[in-house]
């Protein structure tokens, strides 16, 4: 049976995504800060919860240790967890540039955090995948024109960067890393005005990281429908 970890569980995308793993038969945990709105479709045995903090070492640190106790490997490990906070609204007269430090250690130290505690359970798998989830802000080439959110928009360009050095350091130990744009989609951060369902992007996601498993010496960062993003 396949180990799902998936950070960010409570959100539209990673709850979809822990239903698109349970409904094929994995074993998934799933992280978030609080337990919020945890759907229904994921009382399951076999899925388990627990609240973490990417924020903070000892939060990740503990949590950790109890899941090397639980099991023996992680098969996919996917980064959900992030924060658009009000801050990144604001246009940069009025932008508060000291509150951008909790959106970094968030959005892009969080995962990295992450996956610093539970490298030893993936590098066990016979072919483990790390995926970040990321965001069209994160590019250079295609930022949708923004003239704020400085802080959202650093970080994810952080995570994108973080994914290709994840991905050349363990490309020897046949560890696949993939930074995934989701789409604009109907969650509480995208809006309802939002053109993309979260299960919809969630099955494409599912899909994307079954066909690039094994593809180690190719492209990191793409869309869920699998097309090239430009860094």
């Amino acid at each position: 049976m396949k180990n799902i970890v998936i950070v960010g569980v409570t959100g539209g995308l990673g709850s979809c995504l822990a239903k698109e793993y349970l409904d094929e038969g994995c074993q998934v945990f799933g992280f978030d800060i609080d337990e919020g709105d945890i759907c229904s479709c994921l009382q399951n045995e076999r899925f388990s919860f627990g609240v973490m903090d990417i924020a903070s070492d000892s939060s990740v640190s503990e949590n950790a240790e109890k899941l090397c106790r639980k099991i023996s490997h992680i098969d996919i490990l996917i980064h959900c967890a992030g924060i658009l906070p009000q801050n990144s609204e604001r246009q940069l007269e009025d932008f508060e540039v000291s509150e951008a430090l909790e959106v970094f250690n968030t959005n892009a130290l969080g995962p990295l955090r992450v996956t610093k505690m539970l490298l030893r359970l993936v590098k066990a798998s016979d072919a483990g995948v790390i995926v970040n989830i990321s965001s069209e802000a994160g590019s250079m080439q295609a930022h949708a024109d923004y003239i704020i959110r400085y802080d959202y928009c650093m970080s994810k360009a952080a995570l994108n960067i973080q994914s290709i050095i994840l991905q050349r350091y363990l490309e020897k130990d046949k560890i696949r890393v993939l930074a995934v744009h989701p789409g604009w989609m109907q969650t509480k951060m995208g809006g309802q005005e939002a053109p993309l369902k979260p299960s919809d992007s969630a099955k494409q996601i599912k899909r994307l990281i079954t066909r690039h498993q094994y593809d180690y010496h190719n492209r990191v960062l793409m869309d869920y429908n699998d097309k090239i993003r430009p860094w």
